[in-house]
């Protein structure tokens, strides 16, 4: 099967699986970018991903579109339609071509005043494109703020919108032991207002665990007002902020830390979630993240409320007091059930359930005829 994915550039999100499916037998992928990878990602310490078998094109010319994007009995999947220039090149190229279209996109249900006239825009752009789609790919699927619930109010089909996840490469950590009295709860990512690190830095003023320290990873814009807001709640001597690191660095932060918390208001998916997962750690992250689509309360982490500092601090206590957890099972487990070759042998098989042709109802068989039917 020939494989052509569309994106802006090389998703170290995207990557291990793209990869994987390369990997399958009878299978040829091409994947399609503006660049290799933004300038801003290269400064976070990210690397251009491996890509193995995959045939990458950087930049393609209108001919080299034209030709990939019209493929015969291809499956086309396009990361957005909505912000990407040649994701949305390639869909309007390979109108009319015999292949299979797909839409790929984050869930983009965020509440506030944003959203009406998100909906507006997404419901034209279903009104234009989804007859034109075999299915949508949501990252960041279920639950009540969940794209498949966002989605489906645009006017997509509900049975074509099927779940999928970002996915990330394992990132070899040496485990050692970490002897220390206290537990170290962790957050990484950006400081910005949507991360909602107050919440996080409000829940962990309450939780009566002296011994516990919270260590900040990242940078933005808020870091000056949280580190105020530590002072002012009197936990300043407990609270540690770094600077952002390169991508290894930061996981194995993670290995080291006791729990990984995403406390955002929103978030389409989270992928520090996998990198904690897959290193063994547990997350706690709220309702809001796609990413809370792979937490299962009590095996590898809880799910709060967003916004409800009570409930976080409620799931802090959960952790600290109830919580038990095999570092290298938990690793082992989620490293499998999120790697790579297990996400590429689901995107195949839901690709397979979409593109199978719709079953026709059979009529039950009528015994005797017209004349034999009693009226009443």
């Amino acid at each position: 099967m020939n494989f052509v994915f569309w994106h802006s550039y090389l998703m170290f999100h995207q990557a291990a699986y793209i990869r994987a499916l390369a990997n399958i037998p009878g299978n040829t992928v091409h994947w399609c970018v503006e660049e290799a990878l933004p300038r801003r990602y290269r400064e976070r310490g990210y690397p251009v991903p491996d890509t193995g078998k995959v045939q990458v094109h950087i930049a393609p010319t209108p001919e080299q579109i034209a030709e990939l994007a019209t493929l015969p009995d291809s499956v086309q999947v396009f990361f957005g339609l909505r912000g990407f220039a040649l994701p949305l090149t390639a869909f309007k190229a390979s109108l009319g071509a015999p292949v299979h279209r797909f839409l790929m996109t984050e869930n983009r249900y965020e509440p506030g005043a944003q959203l009406l006239p998100r909906w507006l825009v997404y419901t034209w752009d279903a009104l234009r494109y989804r007859r034109h789609l075999s299915g949508v790919f949501c990252i960041g699927h279920s639950g009540r703020y969940g794209g498949a619930r966002f989605f489906s109010a645009c006017g997509y089909p509900m049975e074509r919108i099927v779940p999928f996840v970002h996915v990330v490469d394992s990132t070899p950590v040496q485990h050692t032991p970490v002897h220390r009295d206290h537990k170290e709860i962790l957050y990484v990512g950006q400081l910005i207002a949507r991360k909602r690190i107050d919440l996080l830095l409000q829940a962990f003023s309450q939780l009566a665990v002296p011994s516990a320290r919270l260590r900040i990873i990242g940078k933005g814009k808020e870091e000056q007002g949280l580190r105020q807001l530590a002072g002012q709640l009197g936990i300043a001597e407990r609270v540690s902020f770094s600077q952002g690191m390169p991508n290894a660095e930061t996981v194995a932060a993670m290995a080291a830390a006791d729990v990984l918390v995403l406390p955002s208001r929103f978030d389409g998916w989270g992928a520090v979630v996998n990198e904690a997962l897959m290193v063994g750690t547990p997350v706690i992250c709220s309702n809001r993240c796609g990413a809370s689509d792979v937490i299962e309360n009590g095996r590898n982490g809880y799910v709060f409320e967003a916004g409800n500092a009570p409930a976080l601090l409620e799931r802090l206590r959960s952790f600290c007091e109830d919580f038990h957890w095999d570092r290298a099972e938990l690793a082992r487990a989620e490293s499998t059930h999120l790697g790579g070759p297990a996400v590429a042998a689901r995107f195949q098989q839901q690709l397979t359930r979409l593109l199978a042709p719709p079953r026709t109802a059979r009529r039950p068989a009528v015994q005797g005829t017209a004349s034999t039917v009693v009226k009443r």
